[in-house]
């Protein structure tokens, strides 16, 4: 059976740098996720909620405040499916 994938199709690859200690909080963070049958588990997915944490504790920002800041997709640029339906006839 295939993993669920939990990436959003709209992320994009970057790249950190961590110390050894930092690693280490890491995979202890997703060490106890995956013991408490978590679902956010992965390494990208502790990242983005301690980010979003970050903004909301910290820089006492809501979730709609910085998703307004994000542009607007045109919904131009948005791909439109090339499936279509074949009606078969059965005759006798």
């Amino acid at each position: 059976m295939a993993r669920k994938k939990r990436v959003p199709d709209n992320a994009r690859r970057i790249t950190i740098l961590l110390t050894p200690a930092e690693k280490l909080v890491l995979s202890v963070i997703e060490a106890r996720r995956q013991q408490r049958d978590e679902d956010r588990d992965s390494p990208s997915e502790i990242v983005s909620d301690a980010l979003w944490r970050f903004l909301t504790e910290v820089e006492k920002m809501t979730r709609e405040e910085i998703e307004t800041l994000l542009p607007k997709v045109a919904l131009k640029n948005v791909a439109k499916s090339k499936v279509s339906t074949i009606s078969s006839k059965k005759g006798p």
